[in-house]
């Protein structure tokens, strides 16, 4: 039932492997492995293959942002039939899954591989189309039947309040994780974010804060 399973096998913090009953008086099912190491030899195996569904329902839909939330809805709303346009702010398709998360934790080779198939199933990506600015919102309403809105939450919780917030050196993880991404693809950042031979702090100590650190 996972449209993803080569993305959640290899990021899923796993909350379900900690809640599994049979930890109770043995080792708990390890479903996030389970699920990358059955995935990985169906894509081996050439046993994944792009389905497009045999009827169209002659609906057009948007969805608006091509991260996680974006594609699965998109692949579910092909699924049924329907003609899919997915809008992407970006000049890739992806969303957090290409610019968020770091490579060690999931290579694009993987996420462009998924996308391949959603492509050879229908459904059509437009990049650099940022909805309500380059793209107009009266275009979408006029040419689809239907709007999803899907875009990620990339606005940071800043600390204003506190002394010396404006000094220079101090930055949002969301603008430092997508340039290293945007260099290991190839490109070149003018006045990239670099902690090379500095002394760092940093602030939070989940997922993000980790994927700094790793960085």
């Amino acid at each position: 039932t996972n449209n993803f399973p080569e993305f959640t096998g290899r990021i899923c913090p796993a909350p379900c492997e900690e809640a599994c009953v049979l930890g109770i008086n043995e080792k708990p099912v390890t479903i996030k492995l389970m699920e990358q190491t059955i995935i990985d030899r169906a894509f081996k195996e050439g046993w994944v293959k792009a389905q497009p569904p045999r009827t169209r329902t002659g609906k057009k839909v948007a969805v608006i942002g091509s991260g996680p939330a974006g594609l699965a809805c998109a692949a579910q709303l092909n699924k049924a039939g329907h003609l899919v346009t997915v809008y992407e702010r970006a000049d890739r398709v992806g969303g957090l899954l290409t610019y968020g998360i770091p490579n060690f934790k999931l290579e694009k080779s993987i996420v462009d591989r998924r996308v391949k198939i959603l492509e050879a199933e229908g459904i059509k990506f437009i990049v650099n189309a940022d909805v309500g600015r380059t793209t107009g919102i009266d275009e979408l309403r006029s040419n689809f039947d239907a709007i999803v809105w899907c875009a990620g939450a990339t606005k940071a919780r800043d600390l204003g309040s506190i002394p010396g917030r404006e000094l220079k050196g101090i930055h949002f993880a969301m603008d430092f994780l997508p340039q290293q991404n945007k260099t290991d693809m190839g490109d070149t950042i003018p006045g990239q974010i670099n902690a090379k031979d500095k002394n760092v702090v940093i602030l939070g100590g989940g997922d993000t804060g980790a994927d700094c650190l790793g960085t």
